[in-house]
């Protein structure tokens, strides 16, 4: 008897949380043009290796289920990189190496031609410099690899500010 009471109460319990105005915790409405928005950006190609790996990243970031969408807008992005050595020891070798990621970033409406956002994120990261070449060179890929996501990070969440600030603008 107990047994047929659960069942019961396990198949009602789904039609009630439908009427009671539940919605997820992190879906918002007026987010939502914003989001369409975003897929929309078409991510200009970027120079170098690390301009590459931003490059993907934005894309993954911007539209992550890959639906095709109309581009509207173009996102073109440039990359400076600079190293520097810290930690000199007195023989006048490194020890510690500080790498800089500098994004300038432009958002332009194909349309009209118009630039819609700029700005510069700059991102450092440092490494240790070791006897072994390969091991310096990993480590360097690494703090690139952490930049890069800093920066993909910036850029998305100003782009999403901004779309969903327009889509506000625009309702």
């Amino acid at each position: 008897m107990n047994r047929r009471r659960l069942l019961a109460l396990f198949a009602v319990l789904p039609l009630g949380l439908s009427a009671c105005g539940w919605e997820p915790l992190y879906a918002d409405r007026e987010t939502a043009a914003g989001m369409v928005a975003l897929r929309e950006i078409k991510v200009a190609p970027i120079a170098e290796r690390v301009g590459q790996q931003l490059e993907f990243g934005l894309r993954q970031s911007l539209n992550p289920s890959g639906e095709p969408a109309k581009q509207r807008y173009v996102l073109n992005v440039a990359l400076s990189q600079s190293l520097q050595n810290s930690g000199i020891q007195s023989q006048g070798l490194g020890t510690r190496g500080d790498l800089h990621l500098t994004a300038s970033y432009r958002l332009v409406e194909v349309a009209t031609n118009k630039v819609l956002q700029t700005g510069v994120i700059h991102s450092s990261d440092s490494f240790d410099i070791q006897a072994n070449g390969y091991s310096t060179v990993v480590a360097q890929n690494d703090a690139a690899r952490r930049d890069v996501e800093e920066i993909r990070r910036e850029i998305v969440t100003r782009l999403t500010l901004f779309m969903q600030n327009k889509g506000m603008a625009s309702s």
